[in-house]
């Protein structure tokens, strides 16, 4: 009868474990799919690209992308490839969020996303206009281009210092962004300047009546 008793306990004893097992494996599942859950699945996500568009540039630490496509999913956090020809610089980054947003929105030419922030003296921009208005220009085709194709204006990379706003810090490309400003600091110093001089017309205008209306001095005859 003990033994009969004894086997039936362990009997229970071990149904009870065997429950108890399956509960725990069912539990360490869902645990590990929301572990999985909470880590964000890699995408490929487009960057910010240059503050203005204009004209593609060469990475060098960039492969060209080729199977990458915006919104598809990724392996290695981080990597990044350059999407080839695209007028923006625009790259692809492997990332679990969009960095575009976490930068709200590419806020590149706003002061919060800059540093070292100088503003131009009149003196910057009479000198800037002084080395936009002298800037050789000339017109040139490609070496890959055939004799029929148009012409192409504008300066040479070579003719300018390293320095020029307008030249890309590689020195092969040019900065279209900081070319234009160029002609917006050339423009605001001649608007000074006509600004002056028609003040100056204003003056002279008034001066030159003045003194016609200025009444005619008395002159002695017997003087001599």
């Amino acid at each position: 009868m003990k033994l009969k008793i004894l086997s039936a306990t362990l009997s229970l004893v071990a149904s009870f474990a065997l429950l108890a097992c399956g509960d725990g494996t069912g539990g360490g599942t869902g645990g590990s799919g929301g572990s999985g859950g909470g880590a964000p699945a890699l995408k490929w996500f487009t960057t910010c690209g240059d503050p203005a568009c204009g004209m593609s540039t060469d990475d060098p630490n960039l492969a060209d992308c080729t199977t990458e496509k915006d919104g598809d999913p990724c392996t290695t956090d981080g990597a990044g490839c350059e999407i080839a020809g695209d007028e923006c610089n625009t790259n692809l980054i492997c990332a679990a969020s969009d960095p575009k947003e976490q930068q709200g929105g590419c806020p590149i030419s706003l002061a919060s996303a800059k540093q070292d922030i100088a503003y131009l003296t009149d003196a910057d921009r009479e000198r800037i206009r002084t080395d936009l208005t002298t800037m050789p220009l000339a017109t040139w085709k490609y070496k890959r281009e055939g004799r029929g194709e148009k012409e192409h204006l504008g300066f040479i990379i070579d003719d300018q210092p390293t320095s020029s706003p307008a030249v890309r810090p590689s020195g092969e490309r040019v900065d279209l962004y900081g070319y234009t400003s160029m002609a917006v600091a050339a423009i605001q110093a001649q608007d000074k300047e006509i600004a002056a001089l028609k003040e100056e017309i204003k003056a002279l205008r008034a001066e030159l009546r003045s003194e016609k209306n200025a009444p005619a001095a008395c002159i002695d005859p017997s003087s001599p």
